[in-house]
């Protein structure tokens, strides 16, 4: 049986229906260019070695909580290794965190990576964490579900402020804190430094 990595990507959430539809309204867009991730790269990479969950959250533009840990719980019964990896980026980092801060999680976490999660408001423009926001306080208890936790951010990230992360490690003692100055909210092609650390798990 192949290893298995959940991985919940990004997404925007707002405070009131206005905020979005000014979003949308105004968001830079070129249906033709086709971005290169990351996300999708590291799929490609270990797709021998691992069997991929990554669920396509509900309105993943006008994401809500609620929903989210919905189908989230939903894929439960599709992981079944008893070791696994989780790993969220952007709005999917703050989804683990509020996660697992407030819920049980039914397998043992290997790993678990924090790509560049948003805890607080200010900064954002606006976009707003609304009914992603919890007690950043009650997230030590994590530390007790994973063997090794993982936090990437960049300090020159335009999306969400180096500080959230900052607040992360304050209140995460045990995590990995992995700080780069030019990597912005890791819109990037490939990301070898993740993929390293992953590929050390026995």
């Amino acid at each position: 049986m192949k290893k298995q990595i959940v991985f919940i990507r990004g997404g925007e959430t707002f405070a009131n229906k206005a905020d979005f539809y000014e979003y949308i309204s105004t968001v830079s867009l070129d249906p033709y260019k086709q971005k290169k991730s990351w996300r999708d790269w590291i799929i490609e990479v270990l797709k021998d070695e691992y069997d991929f969950l990554s669920p396509v959250m509900p309105s993943k533009q006008d994401a809500d909580y609620k929903a989210w840990k919905i189908w989230f719980e939903r894929h439960f019964d599709f992981i079944k290794n008893e070791d696994l990896i989780l790993i969220g980026s952007s709005l999917g980092a703050t989804f683990l965190l509020k996660y697992l801060s407030e819920n049980n999680f039914p397998k043992k976490i290997l790993q678990l990576h924090l790509v560049v999660p948003a805890v607080f408001n200010d900064g954002l423009t606006l976009e707003k964490l609304n009914t992603f926001e919890f007690d950043i306080k009650k997230i030590n208890k994590i530390s007790e579900m994973c063997d090794e936790i993982y936090l990437w951010a960049s300090k020159d990230d335009p999306l969400v402020s180096f500080e959230n992360s900052e607040m992360v490690k304050e209140n995460l003692p045990n995590v990995k804190f992995n700080v780069f100055e030019n990597r912005g909210h890791f819109f990037v092609e490939t990301f070898p430094e993740i993929l390293e650390i992953i590929k050390k798990v026995k």
